[in-house]
């Protein structure tokens, strides 16, 4: 039986979890004596938790606690236990995490610290219990148990590079240093084994590249963006949430250098080809149309920004930006030379501002309104417009001569007889 536990041992350090269970499942079925059950079970329960059941695993260790109450008070079985809890927590949908799952975990982190200091596995459990202290913004603490985890001996090779990680997150995120940050960062990146899963470098790669993004680098930023896609596009369909991550990363990355829309445009609609579409509002689905619509509007492809510019607020009827996407669907309008629906939109604009007690102060929003009116021959609202824009325009405005210029073209035209 050892040689097969063994094997099991091996498959679940490789992640090849389907043909764990199916080893496990194996040996179960036959008659064994305690420990080796006790060892099967705690196989299962470790290939479980891998494979984000919780539950289940919780289930198997109530039934090691059952055949064998002793098992109970081991470090092995509370790191286990506590491992499910925390898991259990931070996977839970929003609004359903259980407060006290965190709880459970770090009282149980604790205990095998104070009761285990020889454990071989402590460097983890540090670790861990530093994960459930950040869950509750006891952000210092969080930090000395991340530097002690570096100095304990652990198992789990990899723990250097998570630890590292973690640092990176505090520094940034808690302690807004960007250069710290960025050096934790490729610490972890330099120390992560490269027998472990990659797959995990891909959120490693996002945060550093969130990390450049800050430090003005967007070249730079736009690289890590791109590992993070590459990564996650060969690390199975397992990952595919990662992979969209990576993808509307790198995509709000490229609509940032000039001359890079039609990659931008490609990488969005990657993320909506293995992206299920939301059924209501998503502030993520948003953000992604009103990005779509700008890089179209800077390719000239003014109908299909105004279809972005709208499902943007579909996604999201309560936009923060609201009244500045009604602004870009009026400029998109009339680009199209649509000048009708380019004075709605601005209406609309109008509308949206008076229902959220805001003033319209953007000159601009009343220079496209004036062009319009000026396109469709009505004058004198053009030259309302234009004197509204000229009120409240700034001296060193871009176009302030054009509007003067279109504002005295449009009081001439009022002037001409019928």
């Amino acid at each position: 039986m050892q040689e097969h536990l063994k094997t099991i041992e091996g498959l679940l350090t490789k992640r090849e979890i389907k043909k764990a269970e199916i080893l496990i499942a194996k040996h179960l079925r036959v008659d064994l004596v305690l420990s080796e059950r006790l060892a099967l079970l705690t196989l299962r329960a470790r290939a479980r938790l891998l494979s984000a059941r919780q539950e289940d695993a919780l289930a198997d260790l109530q039934e090691i606690a059952a055949l064998s109450p002793a098992q109970r008070q081991s470090a092995a079985f509370q790191e286990l236990y506590a491992d499910c809890r925390f898991a259990r927590f931070e996977l839970a949908s929003v609004g359903f995490a259980d407060r006290n799952d965190a709880t459970e975990a770090r009282t149980a982190y604790r205990t095998i610290i104070k009761a285990f200091p020889d454990y071989e596995n402590l460097g983890w459990v540090y670790y861990q219990l530093g994960r459930v202290l950040l869950t509750s913004n006891e952000v210092n603490e969080a930090l000395h148990c991340f530097q002690q985890a570096l100095l304990t001996p652990s198992t789990l090779s990899a723990l250097t590079a998570y630890c590292y990680e973690r640092l990176g997150f505090v520094a940034f995120y808690e302690e807004r240093n960007l250069n710290k940050a960025y050096s934790f960062l490729n610490r972890a990146i330099d120390t992560y084994p490269g027998s472990e899963d990659r797959a995990w470098l891909v959120q490693l790669h996002l945060l550093r590249s969130r990390v450049l993004r800050d430090m003005r680098q967007s070249e730079a930023a736009l690289k890590a963006a791109e590992n993070a896609v590459a990564i996650a596009a060969s690390a199975g369909s397992e990952n595919r949430s990662s992979l969209a991550e990576a993808l509307f990363t790198a995509g709000e990355l490229m609509l940032e250098l000039e001359g890079r829309e039609r990659d931008a445009i490609n990488l969005l609609q990657q993320f909506i080809q293995i992206s299920k579409k939301p059924l209501g509002v998503d502030v993520t689905w948003s953000r992604l149309h009103e990005m779509l619509g700008d890089a179209h509007f800077r390719q000239s492809q003014y109908e299909e920004a105004v279809a972005a510019y709208r499902s943007a607020l579909q996604f999201n009827p309560y936009h923060p930006w609201e009244i500045s996407l009604y602004y870009r669907i009026a400029c998109s309008y009339y680009q199209q030379r649509d000048y009708e629906n380019a004075v709605r939109a601005v209406q609309r604009l109008f509308e949206t501002a008076a229902q959220e007690g805001q003033p319209v102060s953007d000159y601009r929003v009343y220079d496209v309104l004036g062009n319009a009116h000026f396109a469709l021959g009505k004058y004198d609202k053009a030259v309302e417009s234009y004197q509204r824009a000229l009120e409240i325009a700034p001296p060193n405005a871009q176009n302030i001569d054009k509007i003067r210029m279109y504002h005295e073209f449009a009081t001439q035209r009022l002037k001409q007889p019928l």
